[in-house]
């Protein structure tokens, strides 16, 4: 099951801008992945990102985390981070920075989408967590 056009009405890998956080949003509901979702949502929390296969990664950086090395390259703001190896699979836009508010407009129709596929899921514990998370 993928979750592009319920959630997003659809996915052009040639053009979209926003194409890497779509892909690894999918990537993770696909995978029935919630829990780590509702995990990495958190800020503070000690899973700061969440990677798979082909070559995909979606990282937070925590508020306290402004200043670090690790995160020279970030735009100021941007708290989360999707990316997708340009060699495994070919985006025109292969990274994408977002505030949490800009990551929280795709996380909420995506995880409507994963619910949407099987309404049972409303009520599983990670779904429950995710929604409180990001409430």
């Amino acid at each position: 099951m993928e979750y592009f056009n319920t959630a997003f009405g659809g996915f052009a890998p040639h053009q979209d801008k926003d194409g890497a956080v779509k892909f690894a949003l999918n990537a993770i509901l696909m995978d029935n992945r919630v829990q780590e979702l509702s995990e990495l949502v958190v800020d503070g929390n000690p899973l700061g990102g969440i990677e798979g296969e082909p070559g995909w990664i979606l990282e937070r950086r925590d508020v306290a985390d402004d200043n670090k090395i690790a995160y020279l390259n970030w735009p100021k703001g941007a708290r989360f981070m999707a990316s997708v190896d340009e060699q495994v699979f070919r985006l025109q836009h292969s990274q994408c920075f977002m505030s949490r508010d800009a990551f929280i407009k795709y996380l909420m129709p995506a995880i409507d989408a994963y619910i949407s596929a099987d309404p049972s899921r409303a009520t599983a514990p990670a779904v429950i967590a995710l929604r409180k998370a990001i409430a």
